[in-house]
């Protein structure tokens, strides 16, 4: 249920992800999807084989995960808000990331103020100009959280899914020696 659900909930937040966050996160949750329904089928069948060979397959899966987010935690810079804030301004490109990240300007809404230029309507929540809608928060701030979010939403999302790897793992081995003690049990 867990793969599902995290299917469905990337699905449904797909455009506010990054999009090598999204397919790796569908990949991940598919091939957790797929053992799992490997898991309840060895199950059923009592299959001493299939349930080895499933949590043979967890633990692989496992320690590649267990290594890149290693490799995410310590390797991974996260992206500048300052960088992607100051090329959008400099590409008279402000509107998108306004919009998306509820702020205004680069620092704050002064910025247009000190430029003496009119405040778009995209500083404005739903495009209502008026000062109770205006964003006075800056670009650069809101983006640099946005980006930090990101790189913390993917360490949890990948510790929870090593976590549950694991423990499928256990829980297989622990299957698979007691369909072994059954089918031995049987034989006498």
């Amino acid at each position: 249920f867990l793969a599902v659900g995290a299917i469905g909930w990337i699905a449904y937040n797909a455009d506010t992800e990054v999009e090598e966050f999204v397919i790796a996160a569908y990949i991940a949750c598919s091939v957790i999807l797929f053992f799992v329904i490997l898991g309840i089928f060895a199950a059923v069948r009592e299959s001493v084989v299939l349930t080895a060979t499933r949590a043979v397959f967890l633990l692989i899966l496992a320690i590649p995960q267990i290594l890149s987010t290693f490799l995410f935690i310590h390797q991974y810079d996260v992206k500048s808000g300052q960088e992607a804030v100051e090329l959008a301004w400099q590409a008279n490109n402000m509107d998108a990331l306004q919009q998306n990240h509820e702020c205004c300007g680069k620092s704050s809404v002064q910025d247009y103020v000190h430029l003496s230029q009119l405040i778009p309507p995209s500083c404005y929540a739903n495009l209502q100009q008026t000062t109770d809608h205006l964003y006075v928060d800056g670009c650069i701030e809101k983006l640099q959280s946005f980006y930090e979010g990101d790189k913390l939403r993917f360490i949890i999302v990948s510790w929870i899914l090593v976590v549950f790897e694991l423990i499928c793992f256990v829980l297989a081995v622990v299957l698979a020696i007691s369909f072994k003690n059954k089918q031995r049990r049987l034989e006498f």
